[in-house]
């Protein structure tokens, strides 16, 4: 096992392409008011039009009980709406594609001046919901997603699939086989890109191999135990320690399933790679309770945040080129863990207790 500083120093190699990815991405005109798209996203836009009406904006709420980042986002989104003066107007769902078209539609007949659309359905799925909003002059932007001819502020997906890749190469010096695991395919895309990446990085590593995709069930249901179910099935199919040399989990609940079955068949060889904060993962990583030794992270306050200002500079009659805008790549070493957590939880107490009052 490689020390702190060497594994830090393969995590900071790793998020250089992600820099890169960012930079200059996109440029829109100054003539058309548009902005710069790097690490800043949506930064030039401000509220100075949004301040001479109140702007509604509908905000869909339809995170579950483990999409804690989706929280944060929601929490984010709603806050800089009413720091810029605006008017939330939001709907609570379920984390499925139906419930957030229904809360959608419903927004619709809300009196909003501009709809926010987001985070599972992808733009041939809601067509029909921006072609009806458009219809009625109600400007719409993507969170998460993207959206038929409107703005969007998205993970840098193929950034972080291409992060956790590279660090999970070089700290196995380019060997072993591997195993991924995330939500069903077809429920969340970026998870299908993230694990679709993988499989093309390793494909051209000659000394690696990639079993079967485990599929984790979705968000409605118990993940932890389904990724201990699956975990538990792994490892009773390779016995031999050191067989599978690192299990990748797209998705927190997974990650702590598959912890908990290691802990059950005595196991400490198979290394966990995870994507997604949450308290409990950043308590067990910084804990060591699991060798959860790397974890990406998407930051959705920030998405949140740059998803608000755009809604608020279209919902206040500006004009805003259809461009996708990408938020940066968040990578932490188990060491990390614990300094992680204490914003997680920071950010969490305030987003329930502010969401608390828009019904979430």
């Amino acid at each position: 096992m490689l020390d702190f500083k060497a594994r830090k120093f393969l995590v900071q190699e790793a998020l250089e392409f992600a820099e890169w990815s960012r930079r200059d991405l996109l440029k829109a005109s100054a003539a058309a008011g548009a902005v710069v798209a790097g690490t800043a996203l949506a930064g030039d836009i401000t509220g100075a039009s949004a301040q001479d009406k109140k702007v509604r904006v509908g905000i869909p709420l339809t995170y579950g009980p483990f999409n804690q980042p989706w929280r944060r986002g929601c929490w984010q989104l709603v806050k800089t709406v009413l720091d810029m003066g605006g008017e939330p107007v939001t709907i609570r769902g379920e984390p499925t594609k139906a419930s957030e078209q229904e809360a959608e539609r419903a927004l619709l007949d809300r009196d909003i001046d501009v709809l926010c659309m987001g985070i599972y359905s992808l733009e041939p799925e809601t067509e029909y919901i921006a072609d009806e909003a458009h219809a009625r002059g109600i400007p719409t932007v993507g969170f998460a997603v993207p959206v038929k001819n409107s703005p969007a502020v998205v993970e840098d997906t193929w950034a972080t699939a291409t992060t956790l890749g590279y660090y999970v190469q070089n700290v196995l010096q380019r060997g072993g086989t591997l195993v991924q695991t995330a939500e069903d395919k077809g429920f969340y895309t970026p998870f299908d890109m993230e694990a679709d990446m993988l499989d093309l990085m390793t494909k051209y590593e000659p000394r690696m191999d990639m079993l079967p995709f485990m599929p984790g069930s979705v968000s409605t249901q118990d993940q932890i135990s389904k990724g201990r179910e699956n975990a538990l099935a792994l490892l009773q199919s390779n016995p031999e320690p050191g067989s599978v040399s690192g299990l990748i989990s797209w998705w927190w609940p997974l990650t702590i399933g598959a912890g908990q079955a290691m802990q059950q068949m005595g196991r400490d060889d198979l290394r966990l790679f995870n994507h997604y904060f949450s308290d409990q993962l950043l308590g067990e990583m910084a804990a060591n309770t699991y060798p959860i030794e790397f974890s990406t992270d998407v930051p959705w306050h920030t998405l949140g945040q740059k998803t608000a200002e755009l809604a608020m500079a279209m919902g206040a009659g500006e004009t805003v080129e259809p461009h996708q805008y990408r938020v940066p790549v968040t990578a932490i070493l188990q060491e990390e863990a614990e300094a992680a957590l204490a914003e997680v939880q920071e950010m969490d107490r305030q987003a329930i207790a502010l969401l608390g009052e828009y019904g979430g």
